[in-house]
């Protein structure tokens, strides 16, 4: 939920309860006002009609309605009692409320019982005339409150929408964020704060890009220098076989280091987002070139290959990770796959599926993407072309996805066009 929204359901929630509590007084109030005058007005009547008793008249207000009854009592209590009731109205044909004095009254010789009601209808619409434009104005307060507070706090807060959006399109490789200058004071001490922050973070993207390129660049030479020297040394002939084993133990460690090395490396331009260009890749063009690469691998282990190219798939990247993304797919599914097993290529609805004979997984699927995750008897791996092909595929937004079935292998990429990032 928005800040702005957020912030107008706690006014919601607070302004709610206290229109209902305001409503809830001012009925209570209006109402207890009308019945005191009410009570009153019927007091009034009372010492009137007793007034006019004593002087041997029966004349009262008239728009009232009265019950005199004889009692014997000769004590007679001065007290009043007020309550309400509902009466039939022959003429209205329903039950109207009428509030109702009853009290005792005497004309010097005979004392009465007295009940003297009026109606309270139009008690009932002087409170409903004053109560209904009352309740009107709150509803119209409330609203105004909500429309004046959303507009004003959207226009308020549209300086740090802005700083969103500039740090959502921010790219690290490219710029410093420069933020548009505003009134309010936590706003600027806010931009000002991201300014330092993505200024520092943009120099450490610099420094660190560098010193990979550097350390790459310089580990390399020394690598290149020992495989060359080693080279020199497997071509001697004053060597024992012992001695052999153990050049070509260092030599294949010299070859491993520098494919870790050139691994790290890609992974590191990958997630700089150092590989920009892109363009429409046909992606059967570039399984079959790259089928044809690893072309002795698979008569080595005289891998069978099916390919079923139902549709043509095109996807928008950057052609040398393409090349990388299918390159690793299919040398892992050739690596380790068995003697005499095969490589099955399927395309369709935008869609790779490349399968493989294999054993089964020494780890756990969750961490075949992982980096330096491999399997056991693969001792020729270095654990990260898998990982690489996780890299691209979220970089590209391509869903892969892993399944192992009764000795073969499957993973399958969803290729699904969508805007190049």
């Amino acid at each position: 939920m928005k800040l702005l929204n957020k912030t107008s359901v706690y006014y919601l929630l607070f302004a709610l309860p206290v229109f209902a509590i305001c409503a809830g007084v001012l009925y209570y109030f209006v109402s207890s006002q009308i019945i005191n005058s009410l009570d009153e007005s019927l007091a009034k009547e009372k010492a009137t009609i007793e007034l006019n008793l004593k002087k041997g008249n029966l004349v009262h207000d008239m728009d009232n309605e009265v019950t005199l009854i004889p009692i014997n009592s000769k004590n007679i209590s001065p007290k009043i009692y007020f309550s309400d009731t509902l009466i039939y109205d022959s003429t209205e044909v329903e039950l109207l409320p009428y509030r109702l004095l009853k009290g005792n009254v005497s004309d010097g010789k005979i004392n009465y019982a007295i009940t003297i009601r009026t109606s309270h209808i139009e008690s009932d619409d002087l409170i409903k005339s004053i109560l209904y434009p009352v309740l009107f104005l709150f509803v119209l307060l409330l609203v105004g409150f909500f429309l004046i507070n959303y507009f004003i706090s959207k226009r308020l807060w549209k300086p740090f929408y802005k700083t969103l959006d500039k740090l959502n399109s921010y790219n690290i490789a490219e710029t410093v964020i420069k933020f548009e200058a505003t009134t309010v004071n936590e706003f600027t001490e806010l931009n000002t704060v991201l300014n330092k922050m993505t200024e520092k973070i943009h120099n450490d993207y610099v420094s660190q890009k560098q010193f990979i390129e550097n350390a790459s660049h310089e580990i390399q030479t020394p690598l290149a220098v020992i495989k060359s020297k080693i080279e020199l040394l497997i071509q001697s002939t004053s060597l024992s076989e012992k001695d052999m084993e153990i050049i070509q133990s260092v030599y294949n460690a010299s070859n491993k280091l520098s494919s870790l090395n050139k691994a790290l490396l890609l992974l590191s331009k990958i997630e700089n987002n150092q590989f920009k260009d892109s363009e429409e890749i046909n992606i059967e063009t570039l399984i079959e070139k790259t089928l044809l690469n690893f072309e002795e691998m698979i008569s080595l282990k005289n891998i069978r290959v099916e390919k079923d190219y139902q549709s043509e798939v095109n996807y928008k990247m950057n052609a040398t990770l393409a090349d990388i993304l299918i390159t690793n797919i299919i040398q892992n599914a050739i690596r380790h796959n068995v003697k005499d097993g095969f490589i099955s290529v399927l395309l369709k609805n935008n869609s790779i599926i490349i399968s493989n004979s294999g054993g089964a997984l020494t780890s756990e699927t969750s961490e075949l993407f992982q980096r330096f995750r491999k399997s056991e008897s693969s001792a020729e791996s270095i654990g990260l072309g898998l990982a690489i092909v996780k890299e691209i595929g979220d970089r590209y937004k391509i869903s892969i996805d892993y399944r192992y079935s009764y000795g073969v292998h499957c993973i399958e990429l969803d290729l699904t066009p969508s805007p190049s990032p």
